[in-house]
């Protein structure tokens, strides 16, 4: 009864139960007692239990409460927010405590169930609902740690908003009402105005980058206005669920998206989830996410208001400006309208024309700023015109009087001294002298122009030679140099004629005057003039056109030659490929593989191709642009001259190009077919062969299809002779003859087949002896021949089926010759009676005229001359009256005479030849020029350039509108005016004019019916219709004459199904300017008409504005899409109010960037030096000068400080501003600029996408990205300027990653080298440390002077110290390291010790910790250790006057860590061994006593003890290094530094840590975070990088759909880790304790595992099996390969804090080198230390002291052994 008792549910119920169980215990007999004591005992254990789950829960359940009816709304944010923080960081805290006691609480419970408690089903009841509780508790954390990030983004982002919005107007009062000025104001306080004007934009500019930044903050704030009831909602309100729920059936995963329908209450929404199904929801699981439409209409308000501040500048400004202009403007036209001729007299002719153009600059200066001035109406504008007209006219008056004013006052001195006769005969002698001057002038002039012209028609083509091609274009350049050193012959002359004007002038007319000789002159001057400056435009044009032609033909030859060898290459591969003999099907096999191959890269290779032919084509056209331009030069000159220029005629360069790839072309289609074919092949043959494989009757078959293939040659026979028969109808031969080419290929691919199929007969007769003995495999065989019988059959079928084909095709052929035989007949009879008819016609006017002789004699015309000009031929008027073109009546009047042809003609030109067609393109800057054309120029694109071409071949011809002049499409295509490319396609277009040919009866077809036959597409022929119809009416190609729709549709041209699309207008052609579809009428509307010729063009966009920029223009167009401009400056730059100049100045850091360290400032000697000059001077080391150089090279220029001079590289290198020894490097760096190449795709990418794809090493990278950043931000190389960091997101040339590599001010960015301090520092550090030239601007590195006393500062933030000891080989004078001058045996192992001591890298760090504290921190990067400065004040290692002078510099950072390490260096280390060979290891480097006190110190303060294997924690990963020559504990990277750890087994090792719980600190025994570690310089970045994979491992790997963390087993099977690395990390996690549950951290074991489905029976076996584990490690000790499992065994641990240390030396105990530490040269020859092998079994303790002697002791419970050795 006792045993079948109940357990109570609750407290209570079991509190009545043991009462009860107490009245009945007096009761019960004496046998069952202990019984009745044990269910006492058992109730009160399982009260006790429950009373405590009861209390925890209850606990669990208060905090939730308090949580899920808290209110995440706006309402007191700014207050709840840093409240709710702090009570977060206090639940935190208590969920920790609460942790350990819920720990203990388990233990507790999992022991009374253990013991199997009879009651366990209710404690583990009670435990269920406790961890239920406890896992929803943790996942609300969770949740409330997401609302106090989004909530306080959003209280900060309205916080700062509303202050930046508040700093606007701030800023809009001041520009108001302090920038005001009118017309009164002086000249010198406008000046100062605009200076303070343009200070005050910096000011405004300033609120950019916190505007742009609210801007793009705005889109991610959360929206908390919904979260209240009272706010009422347009639409539906979406939420996001921030952790999973389920309830009932019904749940939501995190992440997913639902929709609110009511939130009434505070802690519980309904909800709509993803299923479509209502679910109620705690609301602290929901967030609404963004947008949130506040956030957003706030920040856009701010940007507007800014926009507007702007904007207003821009207008005060403009004012100011006009204002400016406008007073320097009145200022010299009052000073030009005071001049006299006096005062010209008495000035110098520079003197007053520079006061002219000082007028002329300072007027286009304010008609250029009076634009948008609010100053300035056009009233104003006219007024200030009219001055300056009135000053420049009184200006040419005096000029023009000023020479005879001159010449009066010297005439009128020498008639006050002669008679007038004597004065007239002087004046006439004067002209005369004044004439030959002028003839001689001429002449010398003259024949000047006639050898240059004599040169420029030598040439009538250009050369694809580069080399000639560049020596032509130099020969122009000496030409136009020669031509303006002789500009003085063209003044003299016009000087000469002027003179002669005015002598003739002043010559009375009772004398003879030169009027007639003078007008000859002027006309001649005049012509020699424009001659003149047409060969200087000539010679311009041609050396603009040679530069463009030398880029194209030389990137086409490059292009052309590297994909010739390819494809000789390839050509010789594929004939390789098809010479094996295929003896068996694994041959077959790799063979298909290696022709797959070929084959995948032949296709690759087509764009490349295609790329070589617009190469050409690109080349072509310009060839021929060129050509054009010399003969209309020769021809323009011919007939000024009215001289014939001999020509000769030679092949255009042109043509050679296209020819050369179309060859190219023809050649890669040739061997992509023999590849796609033999691929092909060989697919079918490996097929064949293996079904062969399994057959028993493969030789019968073989036979049967032999027959077959006989029976098949016979009609391919048969075929042949009636092709042979069929030669009347081309058309018909054409056909059967691709037919025929088909059938033999087939034929000589089926023979192939055949052999290869001979080849392995011999293969299956030995199969078929072996099959004969298994009775299993011969019933398998039978049920193969049963299906190779069928096959046979179905293959019997299909060459019956082909029989019958080929039979239906040759009685379709013969029945088509009988009908166009038939036709033909019919034709001959019909063209006979047409000529009778003709006849009987002509016979009947004769008649006529007998009948009518008795009235009177009417003339009548022969009907055969009545001819009119159709579209493409002539047309009689007999047939215009049978089509409807013309009535009966005027066919009458046209035989009569009484009206004639050309007057008809003019009444019916729309038929003839329609309105006229769109003829091409025109723009403002390049005039008139074929739609091809357009296209070359990027004015059209390919598309619509094509069709519109197709419209002009459709109605006729082909327009060349340059030259107005029509031609069909073949000569269109020889002239180069449409691409070879499109000549197919234009010559289907112009059989919609000329007919398109029946093949069966040779009539004339019109599109209409073409289309209706097939031969052309329904929407083509719509197109083509409808160009036809916007002319002049569907074209009848037989008359060549235009017709209405209607008429079309009576006459069978077009059907009922084109009529009516043709009535639809659809809209078939696209719109250049939108890209839109649009009808060609409404396109003919958009037209403007060419006044000369009449022609319709599309007017073209004009050439983009552009600024100069890096490398090269810049597009204002793409300003804009870097978000440096907007659409309004782009309109004032169109409209004149902005121009490109004031573009430049306004981005002068984007488009130039600032200025980079320019050179040194040598303070010793008052010098400004580059870099290079300064190490030539040994002033810089050559390190040093490299990277200040390459810095300077990925900023864009190699400067010279000293002239000011931004260059080039290579023009750096000319001026002997850098060396060639660093040219190359320098080119290189100077890719950061220019572009880096991809090798796989060819594209131009930046620096930072190069550091990606490990084109350049990423440390370099760094720091040339780095430098680039400091002097003006990130270079876009295809755009040749600089972008926003938000930019340079988008097009992928930067990364968050890379920004905060180069925010944290670590060793990886600290590239840079201050010569002054010895310093590694960042750019922007160094920049800081500049001084800037007071002449030039530039920033200068100071080189301090050493005689000078120097006041000693350093920072104090992440400050880096090296102190390195080199040791110099005295033979070689090579320097090595310590460590390698002790292993050649230079120096001894004490003096090995001391200088190792001595060698230190120190670094200070600030570490902030989580409650916001900082503290000091100065870390030995060897070891790892780390000193706290305030701990050591504390300690008193040191004192406060020592931290004053370190703060102050008088102590370098090294100093200041000598005396932290010197005072606490007596410090013991305890270590404890598994195996006394461990021990003796470390003892036996000095033969058992050390002899110096180096040694004996360093051995002092270390104590081995050997422990049992049960007191080692074998949870824990290796954590450092022992280095056993040194005897000192490191990190991992610093064994990696010195050489005693091979890179793989140091990041094996810390991948280890990483994947267990995160990097280890060997000083603290801390676990951090990757970014800590790097930080705290446990690890670099590159190693950081590496071990990203371990980390995900520990903290899991995110599944992208579902948001949930992945273990790393889970990572592994959904192949988001690779299998190798993922069974490592296994590895690492098992042999620790366990695999490790992300999120959690919780170790799981083996069997956990298996039923999560983690693992599988094989895996769970391979990771228990360490036996087998993978030996990836090589023991730093013994150099052999050992598993992490062996390297943890004989790991030592030191004692004090249980961290694993593995031994290591650079000589191996087994004499054997790592083979993967390429670094070590290798052990020297005998070994300094022995392993001995031993045993970790038993019980042992022992400890050492190396004071004078060693002993070791090993004690146990039975027996004692002890050994003692004198030194």
């Amino acid at each position: 009864m006792i045993e079948t008792a109940p357990w109570g549910d609750d407290s209570a119920t079991i509190e009545k139960q043991i009462m009860s169980h107490n009245k009945t215990h007096s009761s019960i007999q004496r046998s069952q007692e202990n019984i009745s004591h044990n269910r006492v005992s058992q109730l009160r254990e399982l009260q006790s239990i429950i009373e405590e789950i009861s209390r925890a829960i209850m606990w669990v359940n208060e905090r939730e409460e308090e949580e899920l009816v808290f209110d995440w709304g706006d309402k007191n944010i700014d207050q709840y927010i840093p409240k709710k923080q702090e009570s977060y960081s206090r639940m935190m805290r208590d969920l920790e405590e609460k942790e350990k006691e819920l720990n203990k609480l388990k233990v507790k419970a999992d022991g009374l169930m253990n013991n199997h408690h009879p009651a366990s089903d209710k404690i583990q009841a009670y435990m269920d609902t406790l961890q239920t509780q406890w896992s929803w508790l943790l996942q609300i954390t969770k949740c409330i740690h997401v609302h106090l990030k989004e909530n306080a983004a959003y209280s900060q982002f309205f916080k700062e908003a509303n202050e930046t919005y508040a700093k606007l107007q701030k800023e809009h009062e001041t520009i108001r009402s302090k920038f005001t000025c009118d017309r009164n104001t002086p000249l010198d306080n406008l000046t100062e105005l605009l200076k303070n004007l343009e200070k005050e934009k910096e000011r405004i500019v300033e609120n950019k980058r916190q505007v742009q930044s609210l801007v793009n903050k705005s889109k991610t704030i959360v929206r908390l206005k919904p979260r209240n009831p009272d706010e009422k909602s347009s639409g539906p309100t979406m939420v996001q669920a921030l952790c999973d729920f389920k309830q009932d059936q019904k749940g939501i995963l995190k992440g997913n998206e639902g929709i609110l329908k009511d939130n009434s209450q505070r802690s519980k929404w309904l909800v709509t989830g993803p299923g479509g199904l209502d679910m109620l929801i705690p609301s602290v699981c929901l967030l609404i996410p963004p947008p949130n439409p506040l956030s957003i209409g706030l920040a856009n308000k701010n940007e507007q208001y800014y926009e507007a501040i702007m904007s207003i500048w821009n207008q005060l400004y403009i004012n100011i400006k006009s204002l400016i202009s406008w007073q320097y403007c009145v200022k010299d036209i009052t000073h030009i309208n005071s001049l006299t001729l006096s005062m010209l007299s008495k000035m110098r002719p520079e003197e007053y024309r520079s006061i002219i153009k000082r007028l002329e600059t300072h007027y286009q200066e304010f008609l250029r700023t009076s634009q948008g001035s609010e100053l300035f109406g056009d009233e104003d504008k006219r007024t200030i015109q009219g001055h300056f007209d009135k000053a420049q006219n009184h200006y040419d008056t005096l000029i023009i009087q000023l020479p005879a004013y001159s010449e009066c006052k010297i005439i009128f001195t020498i008639s006050l001294n002669c008679q007038p006769t004597q004065f007239a005969k002087i004046l006439l002698f004067i002209l005369l002298s004044a004439l030959k001057a002028l003839l001689q002038s001429l002449l010398r002039a003259e024949d000047i122009i006639k050898v240059h012209e004599a040169r420029l028609t030598e040439k009538e083509t250009t050369s694809l030679d580069l080399r000639e091609v560049e020596n032509y274009r130099n020969t122009l350049k000496q030409m136009k140099s020669d031509l303006e050193q002789k500009r003085d012959l063209l003044t003299a002359m016009e000087s000469d004629l002027a003179k002669a004007v005015h002598w003739n002038g002043q010559i009375s007319d009772s004398f003879h005057k030169c009027d007639v000789d003078l007008s000859k002159y002027s006309e001649l001057v005049g012509q020699m003039s424009d001659r003149w400056r047409r060969i200087q435009t000539q010679i311009d044009s041609r050396v603009w056109d040679l530069e463009k032609q030398e880029k194209q033909l030389n990137h086409y030859q490059q292009s052309s030659t590297s994909m010739e060898q390819w494809i000789n290459n390839a050509r010789k591969r594929q004939d390789t490929l098809q010479a094996v003999k295929l003896s068996d099907i694994q041959t077959l096999m790799d063979h298909l593989n290696q022709q797959k191959a070929l084959h995948t890269e032949i296709k690759g290779k087509k764009e490349k191709v295609e790329d070589v032919q617009k190469n050409a084509d690109t080349c072509a056209t310009s060839i021929k642009d060129y050509e054009l331009q010399l003969a209309s030069y020769s021809s323009g000159l011919e007939t000024l001259l009215n001289i014939p220029i001999k020509r000769t005629m030679l092949q255009s360069p042109a043509s050679v190009v296209r020819h050369e790839a179309a060859d190219l072309q023809s050649q890669y289609i040739e061997l992509l077919t023999r590849s796609s074919d033999y691929y092909k092949f060989l697919g079918e043959l490996l097929k064949n062969m293996e079904e062969l494989k399994t057959s028993m009757l493969a030789h019968e078959s073989q036979s049967q299809y032999s027959e077959l293939l006989l029976e098949k040659n016979s009609l391919l026979s048969k075929l042949k002779l009636l092709e042979q028969d069929k030669t009347r109808c081309q058309r018909i031969e054409e056909e059967l003859t691709r037919i025929k080419l088909t059938l033999e290929t087939e034929v000589r691919n089926k023979q192939r087949l055949q052999d290869e199929k001979n080849s392995i007969l011999k293969d299956f007769n030995q199969m078929k002896s072996q099959f004969e003995l298994r009775d299993s495999q011969i019933r398998k065989c039978e049920s193969d021949r049963d299906k190779a019988e069928r096959e046979r059959l179905s293959l019997k079928n299909e060459i019956e089926r082909l029989m019958r084909e080929l039979k239906s095709v040759e009685e379709r052929y013969k029945n088509r010759l009988l009908m166009s035989e038939k036709e033909a007949s019919d034709l001959a009879l019909k063209r006979d009676a047409l000529e009778r008819e003709i006849q009987r016609l002509q016979q009947r006017p004769s008649s006529l005229s007998r009948q009518t002789q008795t009235d009177e004699k009417v003339p009548t015309i022969d009907p055969s001359k009545l001819i009119f000009d159709g579209v493409r031929r002539k047309v009689t008027a007999h047939q215009l009256c049978d089509c409807g073109i013309i009535s009966k009546a005027t066919l009458d009047q046209l035989l009569k005479g009484k009206t004639t042809v050309d007057e008809v003609a003019v009444d019916i030109q729309l038929s003839l030849k329609g309105t006229g067609i769109i003829a091409g393109m025109m723009t403002g800057s390049q005039g008139k020029m074929p739609f091809t054309e357009a296209k070359n120029k990027k004015l059209l694109s390919p598309e619509s350039a094509l069709m519109l071409l197709e419209a002009q071949a459709a109605t006729g011809y082909i327009v060349d509108p340059a030259f107005n002049e029509k031609m069909p499409v073949d000569t269109a295509c020889s002239r180069g005016i449409v691409d070879t490319e499109d000549r197919d396609t234009l010559a289907k277009a112009e059989a919609a004019s000329t007919g398109f040919k029946d093949p069966y009866t040779g009539k004339v077809l019109s599109v209409g019916q073409a289309c209706k036959q097939g031969r052309i597409d329904k929407d083509t022929a719509i197109r083509l219709l409808q160009a036809q119809e916007s002319v002049g009416g569907i074209l009848d190609p037989v008359l060549s004459v235009f017709l209405p729709k209607d008429l079309a549709l009576d006459r069978n041209l077009i059907d009922e199904d084109l009529y009516r699309a043709l009535n639809k207008k659809p809209t078939c052609y696209l719109d250049p300017a939108t890209e839109e579809k649009i009808s060609y009428s409404d396109l003919r509307k958009k037209c403007t008409v060419e006044p000369v010729a009449g022609l319709l063009l599309l007017r073209g966009p004009e050439k983009s504005m552009t600024v100069k920029g890096l490398r090269g223009e810049v597009p204002v167009t793409e300003l804009i899409k870097s978000e440096l401009l907007d659409e309004t400056d782009l309109q004032k730059l169109q409209q004149g109010k902005l121009t490109s100049r004031e573009i430049e100045d306004k981005l002068k850091s984007y488009l130039h960037g600032t200025t980079c360290i320019a050179g040194i400032y040598d303070e010793a000697n008052d010098r400004i030096m580059p870099f290079y000059h300064a190490m030539k001077e040994g002033l810089l080391m050559r390190g040093t000068t490299l990277e200040l150089l390459e810095a300077q090279a990925a900023s864009g220029f190699i400067v010279d400080p000293v002239n000011n001079v931004f260059l080039t590289v290579e023009e750096a290198a000319k001026r002997s501003l850098i060396g060639k020894e660093f040219q190359n490097k320098l080119l290189s760096a100077e890719k950061a600029v220019t572009g880096y190449k991809d090798p796989a795709t060819g594209n131009i990418i930046s620096l930072f996408q190069a550091i990606e794809k490990d084109l350049i090493e990423k440390g370099h990278g760094i720091r040339l990205l780095e430098a680039q950043i400091a002097s003006g931000g990130i270079i876009d190389p295809k755009e040749s300027h600089r972008i926003d960091v938000a930019v340079a997101y988008k097009r992928g040339y930067f990364d968050e990653e890379m920004n905060e590599i180069l925010t944290y001010e670590g060793d990886d960015t600290k590239g840079f080298f201050d010569p002054n301090t010895k310093d590694n520092l960042t750019y922007l550090q160094l920049k800081e440390r500049c001084i800037k030239d007071s002449k030039t601007g530039l920033l200068l590195l100071p080189l301090k002077d050493k005689n000078k006393p120097q006041k000693s500062q350093e920072s104090r933030t992440n400050v880096l110290r090296k102190r390195r000891v080199v040791i110099v080989d005295p033979d070689t004078g090579l320097e090595m390291s310590v460590r390698e001058a002790y292993h050649r045996e230079l120096i001894d192992y004490d003096t090995f010790l001391d200088l190792s001591e001595q060698e230190c890298e120190w670094e200070e760090i600030t570490i902030k910790g989580s409650d916001g504290s900082a503290r000091l921190v100065i870390v030995d990067r060897k070891t790892g250790t780390q000193y706290d400065i305030r701990d050591c004040l504390e300690r008193g290692i040191i004192d406060q006057r020592s931290l004053d002078e370190y703060r102050a510099g008088s102590l370098t950072l090294t100093q200041f860590a000598d005396q932290i390490t010197n005072r606490t260096s007596s410090t013991e280390m305890t270590i404890a061994a598994s195996n006394v060979n461990d021990m003796v290891t470390c003892s036996s480097t000095t033969q058992a006593t050390p002899s110096s006190p180096t040694v004996r110190k360093r051995f002092n303060s270390i104590s081995i003890t050997v422990s049992p294997p049960e007191m080692f924690d074998d949870q824990s990963p290796v954590a450092a290094i022992f280095d056993t020559e040194t005897l000192e504990k490191i990190t991992i990277p610093e064994a990696l530094r010195r050489g005693i750890v091979d890179t793989l087994t140091a990041q094996r090792l810390l991948e280890a840590q990483a994947c267990t719980g995160g990097i280890i600190n060997p000083a603290t025994g801390e676990r951090l975070s990757l970014q800590d570690a790097v930080h705290q310089s446990i690890i670099d970045e590159s190693m950081a990088a590496k071990l990203k994979p371990a980390q995900k491992a520990f903290v899991g790997f995110e599944d992208v759909k579902t948001k949930r963390k992945m273990s790393a087993a889970e990572a592994v099977k959904e192949m988001w880790l690779p299998y190798e690395a993922g069974h490592r990390f296994l590895e690492f996690q098992y042999l620790t304790g366990g695999l490790i549950e992300p999120g959690t951290g919780r170790r799981i074991t083996i069997e956990e595992a298996i039923r999560k489905g983690w693992l599988d029976g094989q895996g769970a076996q391979k990771l228990q099996d360490t036996r087998n584990h993978q030996k990836n490690l090589t023991c730093p000790k013994t150099k052999l390969k050992i598993s992490y499992k062996e390297a943890m065994d004989s790991c030592m641990v030191e004692e004090s804090n249980g961290m694993k240390m593995m031994q290591a030396s650079s000589i191996s105990s087994k004499g054997i080198s790592s083979p993967y530490n390429v670094s070590n040269p290798g052990s020297r020859s005998g070994s300094r230390a022995g392993s001995l092998a031993g045993s970790r079994s038993g019980s042992r303790r022992g400890s050492v002291d190396y004071s004078s002697n060693y002993s070791y002791s090993f004690s146990s419970s039975s027996t004692t052994y002890s050994s003692n050795a004198q030194s």
